[in-house]
């Protein structure tokens, strides 16, 4: 698998084990939302769009996934076993995206298993936050390796805010309305983000900034930022959503209820 969350958590959900896969580069986790138990016996073939071809020959594969920027290596890797190109934007909702694992695979009947599952929390989370759904707005908000440099995602266009779509949350009117696949903009912009509650999601270790500081949302103490009302009313939450299948999707909705249902 030639990368570390989009294909391989739908393939580890429907119980196939890669040989290999690619490992994130510079990110909070190797396997970006997977459990560490279930990649201890993959081997790490590469960081981002840079496979080792010779580690991947070495590993002798019967099939090679790749994504699409990858394309420029399909005749060296198709050299090296069958190789398909899964291109992202065209296959981009999660759910999809397992049924079509699913039917390469062999494996159709235990993926729609899988998004039953999935589709029976959602109903459990939607009956614990009730009115919430109503009454309630989310932001999710992305920091760009500083403090004053963000960005956010087109609804709907990553798997965190396909659950954030399918349980029904509000977004802000600022990300309800956002055309861009990524909108990056500075620390002035943000309270058109402000919300009830509000997700500071992290994909890169802020290490320096970190390092200096013990509490690793410190930043909120600054003046645009105490302005907020998510931040008045301590409903501010760094999370880990960069996840690419049901795996991962366990992990957004585990967050959720943590936060908005079992908060005191």
């Amino acid at each position: 698998m030639l990368d570390d969350q989009v294909l391989l958590d739908p393939v580890l959900a429907l119980g196939v084990e890669p040989v290999g896969a690619l490992s994130c580069f510079d990110c909070e986790e190797d396997f970006r939302g997977i459990p560490g138990d279930l990649v201890t016996d993959i081997s790490d073939v590469g960081t981002g769009g840079e496979p080792s071809l010779e580690t991947i020959l070495s590993l002798k594969p019967d099939l090679i996934v790749a994504r699409e920027w990858q394309t420029s290596s399909y005749d060296l890797l198709s050299d090296i076993a069958p190789t398909v190109v899964v291109d992202y934007y065209s296959l981009s909702d999660f759910k999809e995206r397992l049924r079509y694992f699913g039917q390469i695979l062999g494996k159709s009947d235990h993926a729609e298993r899988l998004l039953a599952q999935y589709q029976k929390r959602v109903e459990q989370l939607q009956q614990q936050l009730g009115e919430q759904l109503e009454t309630s707005t989310i932001s999710v908000i992305r920091l760009m390796g500083s403090t004053d440099v963000f960005s956010t995602s087109k609804p709907g266009l990553f798997t965190f805010s396909q659950i954030i779509g399918d349980v029904g949350l509000k977004l802000t009117k600022i990300q309800q309305d956002q055309e861009e696949n990524d909108l990056t903009f500075g620390i002035e912009t943000l309270p058109k983000h402000d919300a009830d509650f509000l997700f500071i999601a992290t994909h890169h270790p802020l290490t320096e900034v970190e390092e200096a500081n013990a509490d690793p949302l410190f930043f909120l103490n600054q003046p645009i930022w105490s302005q907020l009302k998510a931040v008045q009313n301590k409903q501010v939450y760094k999370v880990y959503w960069d996840v690419g299948g049901p795996i991962g999707a366990n992990r957004v909705i585990d967050d959720l209820y943590k936060y908005m249902v079992n908060t005191p």
